[in-house]
C-alpha cells in the first residue's frame, strides 16, 4: 500500500512534543547560569550541613536518629543537577518559576533514581531511561491513565462495538513478523499531555490506520473532536472505545489542522468541513491468535493495558510486566493501538504497541514491544477491530 498521500496537516504540525511554549535563546541561556548558580548554593550548603551534622559532638544523636536510607548526600545532588540542566536542555524545559523549578527538579531526581533501580535488576527484561515525562509527577501522570473503575466493563456495558467479527480469508499462515507502519497507513506517534484522553488518541489511531486501509490515503484526524463533541465520555476524565467509536460512526472526525488538540475540552463543538467515519466495530476473540489473524488480515487493533509505574521510563526491549505487579501495581488503565508483532533474538514474543506519550518516549519514537501471548496487564483482554 504505498503512494498513499497524507491529508490534513504537515507532520511537523503534529501535537508531537509535551511542552512547546518556549521562551526565546538569550531567556533559556539566562535561565541555565541561575539553575548552576542556583544549583552550587544548594550543594555548598547540603555539604555544610552534612559535614556539622556528622561531627564527633553529634555521633549519639546521630545514633539515636540515624539518617534515611535514602538520604540524598552532596555527590548525589550534584550529580542530578547536571543531570536535570542537561534534560532541560534536551527537551527545550524551561520553569518560569524558581519554586516550579525546585518542584521539576524533585520530580526529576525521584524519578531518574527510581529508573536506575529498573536498570540495576533488569526489570521485566527491559530498559529504562530518560524521556519527556521525567520530570512529572506521580500524581501528574495517574491522570494521563483512565480510572480502575474502568477495567472490563467496557465489553459488558457496550451497546454499538459488535461480537461477531468477520474472519480474514488467507491462504498462507501468518508470517512471524508484521509490522503496519511499513505499509505508509500509520500516523506519527502523538501527544496527549497532561489529559485522560488516551481513550480518544487510541480511537483516532485506529480510524487513521483503517481509513488509510481501506481508502489508500492517509488522514491526519482530530482527537479534540472527542473530547468537545463526544459528551457521552468525559473528554480529560475519561471515556471508553465504545461510546467513542459510535460517536465516529454517526459524526465523523474532523481533520487535525481544522480542530487542533488543545488538551481539555473546550465549550463548544467546531467542526467545519468534512469528517471522517467508520462503518463498523468488532470485539475481536481474546486471544493471540484472533489478534493477529485480524491483524494480519484487516488492520491495527484497539487495545486497553492496566498501567505499572515501570512502563513510564520504557526505553527499550520486551516489556514484560509479571502477573503480580499487573494485580498489585497498578495506577490506572490505558488505551492503545497494536500495529504489529514480532520474536525477539532471544525468542520472546511481542506486539508492536503505539502509545500516546509523545515521540521521546519507549522505542522508535513513541513504541513499546509489549509481551505477546500471554495477557500481560490485560493487553488481550478486549482487542477492538474496525472497517472504514
Amino acid at each position: 500500500m504505498t503512494g498513499i498521500k497524507f491529508n490534513g496537516a504537515k507532520e511537523s504540525e503534529l501535537p508531537l512534543r509535551l511542552e512547546s511554549d518556549f521562551t526565546d535563546a538569550a531567556g533559556r541561556e539566562m535561565n541555565r547560569v541561575l539553575l548552576r548558580f542556583f544549583f552550587a548554593i544548594m550543594v555548598i550548603l547540603c555539604t555544610i550541613a552534612y559535614l556539622i551534622f556528622i561531627g564527633k559532638p553529634h555521633q549519639l544523636a546521630l545514633q539515636r536518629h540515624p539518617q534515611p536510607e535514602n538520604a540524598m548526600a552532596p555527590e548525589d545532588l550534584t550529580e542530578y543537577a547536571e543531570r536535570f540542566v542537561q534534560f532541560m536542555e534536551k527537551y527545550g524545559k524551561d520553569y518560569k518559576e524558581k519554586k516550579e523549578l525546585l518542584h521539576r527538579f524533585k520530580a526529576y531526581e525521584k524519578h531518574m533514581r527510581e529508573t536506575n533501580e529498573l536498570n540495576e535488576r533488569n526489570a521485566h527484561g527491559a530498559q529504562y531511561g530518560e524521556n519527556e515525562l521525567s520530570d512529572w509527577t506521580d500524581e501528574e501522570f495517574k491522570k494521563t491513565l483512565l480510572p480502575l473503575s474502568f477495567y472490563k466493563k467496557l465489553h459488558e456495558e457496550a451497546t454499538f462495538i459488535r461480537r461477531d467479527p468477520p474472519r480474514p480469508e488467507r491462504a498462507m499462515p501468518a508470517p512471524d513478523f508484521f509490522d503496519w507502519r511499513a505499509r505508509n497507513v500509520v500516523s506519527p506517534v502523538k501527544a496527549q499531555g497532561k489529559c485522560g484522553s488516551c481513550w480518544a488518541f487510541a480511537a483516532t489511531a485506529t480510524v487513521e490506520a483503517a481509513w488509510a486501509i481501506a481508502h489508500k490515503e492517509m488522514r491526519n484526524l482530530s482527537e479534540q473532536t472527542l473530547l468537545d463533541c463526544d459528551l457521552a465520555d468525559n473528554a480529560c476524565d475519561g471515556g471508553d472505545e465504545d461510546k467513542a467509536f459510535r460517536y465516529i460512526h454517526r459524526r465523523g472526525l474532523a481533520y487535525a489542522v481544522d480542530l487542533p488538540y488543545v488538551a481539555h475540552r473546550q465549550n463548544t463543538c467546531s467542526i467545519t468541513g468534512n469528517t471522517t467515519k467508520i462503518q463498523v466495530a468488532y470485539f475481536l476473540h481474546p486471544d493471540e491468535q484472533s489478534m493477529i489473524d485480524w491483524l494480519v488480515g484487516f488492520g491495527p487493533v484497539n487495545i486497553g493495558i492496566a498501567v505499572t509505574p515501570d512502563m513510564r521510563p520504557y526505553k527499550g526491549g520486551v516489556f514484560t510486566p509479571s502477573a503480580e505487579d499487573c494485580k498489585n501495581k497498578v495506577i490506572g488503565l490505558h488505551s492503545l493501538l497494536i500495529v504489529g508483532y514480532g520474536t525477539s533474538d532471544s525468542g520472546e514474543k511481542y506486539w508492536i504497541v503505539k502509545n500516546s506519550w509523545g515521540n521521546t518516549w519507549g522505542v522508535e519514537h513513541g513504541y513499546v514491544y509489549f509481551a505477546r501471548g500471554i495477557n500481560a496487564c490485560g493487553i488481550e483482554d478486549e482487542p477492538i477491530g474496525i472497517l472504514a
